[in-house]
């Protein structure tokens, strides 16, 4: 079947075409993408259909398009994206066996409650920052760009945070013999910064959805802060809500 005839069909035709090249490995991850004009020339189709494809691609996770460097190929198959099903606490706990964290930051910030005021009752001090990149455990895809916050009296060791597979939240109750009572979380619509969807091979995808969680012990001491930030595409919540009875 000729070029031609195969996009007759419309930018997802070809999508579907440049998705089979860049998985078979005509296009190596990391390379520089055909341009436009490129793609026009070779296809024999109009530049919206081109850019249409090519939009496609980038929202799957495929390319990163930039004004400046051009498209490049970040992935060889769709990121596909994470679904949280959030019903109680074992949900995170799923999470954090399901998900890896690449530490990039381990250090010390002086006070948390700018970046956490919608948060009440947070004290002043120090807290240990841990930072990174959240990948699935599964096929390595960055998922979210991921900070967590402890009070620096609770502050675990780098390698007790990067043995195994246990969230942080976990290493900090066990050494400090503390029990989970609840978590309060919040998710907010924000945008992506272009550096971070860089880091996460995002594309040009914009919106993202920032998490933020508190743990909060049964002596009501909040011992853990997390921010997460996702593209949009790569993350939903789902949730059961019962009539109270």
């Amino acid at each position: 079947m000729s070029e031609g005839t195969r996009t007759t069909g419309g930018h997802a035709v070809l999508a579907d075409l440049l998705r089979d090249e860049i998985g078979g490995g005509t296009y190596p991850v990391g390379s520089r993408f055909p341009t436009e004009p490129e793609l026009q020339e070779r296809f024999g189709v109009g530049r919206h259909t081109i850019r249409e494809a090519l939009k496609l691609l980038a929202e799957q996770g495929i390319l990163g398009r930039r004004r400046k460097t051009g498209t490049t190929v970040l992935a060889q198959r769709p990121v596909a994206p994470y679904v949280h099903s959030l019903r109680d606490l074992k949900g995170l706990f799923d999470f954090a066996q399901s998900t890896q964290l690449d530490v990039r930051h381990y250090g010390f910030a002086s006070s948390v409650a700018k970046s956490f005021e919608s948060f009440s009752g947070l004290r002043e001090g120090r807290w240990l920052r841990v930072a990174g990149v959240r990948s699935t455990r599964n096929d390595q895809q960055p998922l979210c760009w991921s900070e967590v916050f402890v009070p620096e009296k609770l502050a675990p060791a780098l390698e007790a945070i990067q043995q195994g597979d246990r969230a942080i939240y976990e290493v900090i109750m066990d050494e400090q013999g503390l029990k989970l009572d609840y978590v309060e979380q919040e998710v907010s619509a924000t945008t992506m910064p272009a550096a971070m969807a860089d880091l996460l091979h995002a594309g040009t995808e914009t919106a993202a959805l920032a998490v933020k969680r508190r743990y909060v012990a049964n002596n009501g001491q909040t011992f853990e802060l997390s921010y997460n930030l996702y593209p949009a595409t790569r993350y939903s919540v789902r949730s059961v809500i019962r009539q109270r009875i």
